[in-house]
């Protein structure tokens, strides 16, 4: 089914459900309805009329999360950049809900905690409406109703993990479609358990694509369909049950002491009282059956940005930037989200004074404890190569300018792609110099040349008083004196940008990658980190199989040996891994949750720096955007800027692995247990 633009709905339906409704009380019963056509009076005159059933399926549709939003959120399209370590945004607006996540605001009161569950439900029950009413529709064919039935039923599985995501195990409605006259107890659900839910997930989406009726992503000829482009594909399925079968044997979901209390008014625990390893087996399994198919593989492209298929003829930045952009042609791409919403402002500097420049808010700013995860141009941690630039970060004006700042241009060492080239009087710091691609991927820095603008040559000064600085009354600037610039879409991206990527072949490698090593195959875990790493230019590890063991790797760089490979130094390398690879793509928020890390008390050099305390809480630290120090320090204001300074104090504790059931829930649903840690949080305090 192609994607149609949902139909303007009115508040007509006669006879409605779900007035009253405790768990499930998302709205009212007008405002539920407000997807109804215009000139339609109940349920059977939608689902009598071809357009308008496919309309219905199309707002089941609408729900899937927009990972490029940034500024609002839209159903379940949330920001969760901006409430972990990757970033933040300080506006009023969308997202500053979020920032109660990282600021230890929130509560179960907490209104998008509430909105977040109640467009969950709202976008099953549509699905439920759906399911029950589309046979109905005589303008469609059979075939075309078991294949749309498939797809709802993907997608409402979607939604429940989603949901589980985010708040742990949840009620499972099933396919039940609740009406006014329904008794109010049999609205009052439990919440299931954590392998209950994962159970219900994993069958809908196995007997959906079992069926056989889903359509493929791929033509006869084994070529990307467009006509298709956004479907609930065999292969879309296919990734989101990987992922599901991921979380469900992480540390979170399969053992975590912390929940293994939690239970229901019954006495029934809502989470596993030990480890599952063959969890894991499963999650291994659906992973590599993804690799097998061969209908995916990673991105390569040249300086040009021409797709190649040697890794040895590729750019290293092009490749990793062109692997997390929607594009049609991306040959990673697995699930994805069409018609999305290309929310580049906040991405882009201010650039106050620059005639004709691009311009932006700039406000969503990289703390260094995340810009100093990159890895040197030698794939090394900054913490193990003897090169890396150091400075007295406490008072840089005291350094020699000529040992700090450099006007070189700098280039790839494989194509020869430039990164940047200084400008008269935008020296750049050195440590900006020699890391890895995907660092100037994701980061903007100061006295960075503007490179989406091919028209005109102007930089980006980050500074008190510079042009994207915080000059003025204007929150339009970066708090850490970083800007997340990944994956913007404009200026020399190329056309077509289409899609919000969700699942892509990288992530699907780091899945493997994971999985075997939980299960103590260290070798393949290795083997799969280091094609990620070989893609991105970054020199490959030393491993435990004989095409990891070369002295050189394939992009000729020596190999990095990590010494002893235990389980928890290469579990550690995953992880490490996959902040980089997948940074900015919303996935980071939940990993360290999963992983069960969010709370670590002291950063253990892979995961957090070791001079971070706090894990997702704790003292951010930036550059010093706002000139402070003594007057003879302030009077150096570019130097002054190189002063790491701590920004903003967040707040994390293990409670915050999940957010708090919403009160009104609780309040109302007498079956409803409230998550561990939040039960006394009831108002804001």
């Amino acid at each position: 089914m192609n994607r149609v633009n949902i139909m303007t709905m009115k508040k007509r339906v006669l006879s409605i459900f779900l007035c009253g409704l405790t768990v499930f009380s998302f709205t009212s019963c007008e405002d539920y309805f407000d997807d109804v056509p215009d000139n339609a009076t109940s349920l059977e005159d939608v689902f009598s009329n071809r357009g308008q059933t496919l309309a219905w399926l199309t707002n089941v549709y609408s729900y899937i999360p927009d990972n490029r939003r940034m500024r609002w959120s839209d159903g379940l399209s949330y920001c969760w950049r901006t409430a972990s370590n990757e970033g933040y945004l300080p506006w009023d607006t969308g997202t500053v809900p979020l920032s109660d996540v990282i600021l230890g605001t929130m509560y179960p009161s907490t209104g998008f905690v509430k909105d977040l569950w109640t467009n969950g439900y709202r976008a099953i029950q549509y699905a439920n409406i759906y399911l029950a009413n589309v046979d109905k529709c005589s303008m469609l064919t059979d075939e075309e109703k078991e294949w749309t039935k498939a797809e709802c039923r993907v997608l409402r599985a979607y939604y429940y993990f989603y949901l589980m995501k985010c708040y742990g195990p949840v009620p499972i409605v099933g396919d039940r479609v609740y009406g006014v006259a329904d008794p109010l107890g049999d609205m009052m659900l439990p919440r299931k358990t954590v392998d209950e839910c994962f159970e219900y997930i994993i069958t809908e989406i196995k007997n959906a694509i079992n069926g056989g009726h889903l359509i493929s992503q791929f033509n006869s000829s084994g070529e990307f369909d467009t006509q298709f482009r956004g479907n609930m594909t065999e292969e879309a399925a296919q990734a989101i049950l990987a992922e599901v079968y991921l979380f469900r044997a992480s540390y979170i979901f399969n053992g975590d002491p912390y929940y293994q209390t939690l239970k229901n008014n019954d006495g029934t625990l809502l989470f596993p009282q030990s480890r599952d390893n063959s969890k894991w087996e499963d999650a291994r399994d659906a992973a590599l059956a993804i690799i097998n198919s061969g209908k995916y593989q990673l991105e390569y492209r040249n300086l040009a940005g021409e797709q190649v298929t040697d890794v040895r003829q590729s750019c290293p930045y092009q490749s990793s930037r062109y692997a997390s952009l929607g594009l049609n042609t991306n040959r990673e791409m697995i699930f994805f989200r069409s018609g999305y919403s290309a929310d580049d402002y906040p991405m882009r500097p201010r650039h106050t004074g620059i005639d004709n420049a691009q311009t932006g808010g700039g406000a969503f700013s990289v703390p260094l404890q995340f810009v100093d995860l990159y890895f040197t141009n030698k794939g090394l941690r900054i913490e193990d190569d003897p090169d890396y630039f150091t400075y007295d970060t406490e008072n840089p004006t005291k350094e020699n300018v000529r040992t700090m700042l450099s006007t070189t241009a700098y280039k790839d060492k494989f194509s020869g792609y430039t990164y940047f080239t200084p400008g008269s009087g935008y020296s750049v710091m050195k440590q900006f110099y020699n890391r890895e691609p995907r660092f100037y991927l994701g980061i903007t820095f100061q006295n960075r040349r503007w490179d989406f603008d091919n028209s005109r040559t102007y930089y980006t000064v980050m500074s008190f008083n510079g042009n994207s600085g915080p000059t003025g009354n204007t929150h339009d600037y970066p708090i850490f004196g970083t800007i997340g610039r990944k994956p913007l879409s404009e200026g020399t991206t190329p056309s077509g940008v289409d899609n919000a990527v969700i699942i892509r072949l990288g992530e699907v490698y780091l899945n493997y990658a994971e999985a075997c090593c939980e299960l103590g195959d260290l070798a393949t875990a290795i083997h799969y980190v280091n094609l990620i790493r070989s893609r991105a230019g970054v020199a490959e590890y030393v491993g435990l199989n004989s095409e990891d063991q070369t002295a050189r790797d394939a992009r000729g760089e020596t190999r990095i040996d990590l010494g002893n490979l235990t389980q928890d130094l290469v579990r550690k390398v995953i992880y490490r891994e996959r902040i980089i690879e997948l940074a900015f793509e919303n996935k980071y928020y939940f990993d360290v949750r999963r992983w069960g890390v969010a709370d670590m008390a002291q950063g253990d050099g892979w995961i957090y720096p070791t001079w971070h305390k706090g894990g997702e809480g704790g003292q951010m630290v930036g550059f010093n955007v706002s000139n402070l120090g003594t007057a003879e320090e302030q009077t150096n204001v570019q130097m002054n800027f190189y002063k790491r300074v701590q920004t903003q104090t967040r707040v994390f504790t293990k409670r915050m692995s999940f957010l708090p059931i919403p009160q009104e829930e609780v309040n109302r649903d007498l079956e409803i247990v409230q998550n561990t840690g939040w039960e006394t949080d009831t108002d804001e305090e």
